[in-house]
This record gives C-alpha cells, sequence and structure tokens, in this order.
C-alpha cells in the first residue's frame, strides 16, 4: 500500500473541523417506507428517483448488460 504525500503546510484535522456538522433526520413516513421496503425497493427511495427516472435507470443498466432492450411497445401482451 504507498502512502500519499501531504502538503506540509495542510492540516487536514483542522480543515475538518472548520465543517458544519451534518445531521440528517428522516421524516416519520420516509422512516417508515425504508423499515417496510426491501433494498431494491429502498435504492430508487434514497436516490428520489420518479417512476419515469427509474424506468430509464434500469433500461440504461439493461441495455449495457444485454446490448439491447425491446421498446415496450413491442413487447406481446
Amino acid at each position: 500500500m504507498w502512502k500519499r504525500d501531504r502538503s506540509p503546510g495542510l492540516d487536514r484535522e483542522r480543515l475538518v473541523a472548520l465543517l458544519p456538522e451534518v445531521e440528517y433526520r428522516r421524516a416519520p413516513d420516509e422512516q417508515q417506507l425504508f423499515d417496510e421496503a426491501s433494498l431494491p425497493a429502498s435504492l430508487p427511495l434514497m436516490l428520489k428517483l420518479d417512476q419515469e427516472a427509474e424506468y430509464l435507470l434500469c433500461r440504461e443498466v439493461a441495455e449495457r448488460a444485454l446490448g439491447s432492450v425491446p421498446e415496450p411497445d413491442s413487447l406481446p401482451g
């Protein structure tokens, strides 16, 4: 494992101490969604994806994995 050279004039701990503390608290209804949802259902919630953005993301992943994906209108049923 290699060690990165630090600049002699840079005090990282002091710089980090200057940053404001970040605290995130979920709203009660959001907490319930996370508690009851499975991991695949939680990821879109965490990313705040709407249904269309979730579809486009899944489609892009499928296209990369499979090479091509049929249009929804061309599927039987």
